[in-house]
């Protein structure tokens, strides 16, 4: 079982969870926190729009985190 890192809310994420969140903040945003700061990116989340924090998937999300997910570092794409 993964050790929860920090609360958001009522809910306790784990630090995969923290950098996935920080991930997608720097696509979306480029880390300009003065247009929206990680933690108000964090506590509006939309999954609906974002989708869900706990797929890594390319297909499903374009941050890095998810695209090394899909890469064999052999050269070869697994997905």
């Amino acid at each position: 079982m993964k050790k929860p890192l920090m609360t958001i809310g009522l809910e306790e994420i784990t630090e995969e969870q923290a950098q996935h969140y920080w991930m997608k903040w720097l696509y979306y945003y480029g880390g300009a926190s003065d247009v929206v700061s990680l933690k108000e990116f964090r506590d509006t989340y939309d999954s609906e729009q974002y989708g869900d924090i706990d797929v890594y998937s390319s297909d499903m999300c374009p941050c890095i985190m998810c695209l090394q997910e899909g890469i064999d570092f052999d050269n070869e794409v697994t997905t």
